[in-house]
């Protein structure tokens, strides 16, 4: 699974008031990803964890340009994922 730590320095935050709101998100993203066809064992891979980081970001943007952005590069990255392990 995608490390709290790096979650929140990505979304710079430095204060503990919201890991258990943070790891709710990131299991979502997880969720999401099995949804869309992603083999479990796969998510929390490295390669996966891009993926989550930008579904974690597009959760916690606040500007619509960076919500749009973010969510495009998660279905970008997701569906990527998805055809390389169909392709497997």
């Amino acid at each position: 699974m995608l490390e709290l730590d790096k979650v929140k320095l990505a979304l710079r935050i430095s204060h503990n008031k919201l890991d258990a709101e943070i790891l709710d998100v990131i299991e979502s993203a997880a969720l999401e990803m099995k949804r869309a066809g992603v083999p479990s064992d796969y998510i929390g891979r490295h390669e996966s964890n891009m993926c989550q980081l930008a579904y974690v970001k597009w959760y916690y943007a606040t500007e619509e340009k960076a919500k749009e952005n973010y969510f495009q590069s998660f279905q970008y990255q997701l569906d990527c994922l998805r055809k390389s392990q169909l392709s497997s």
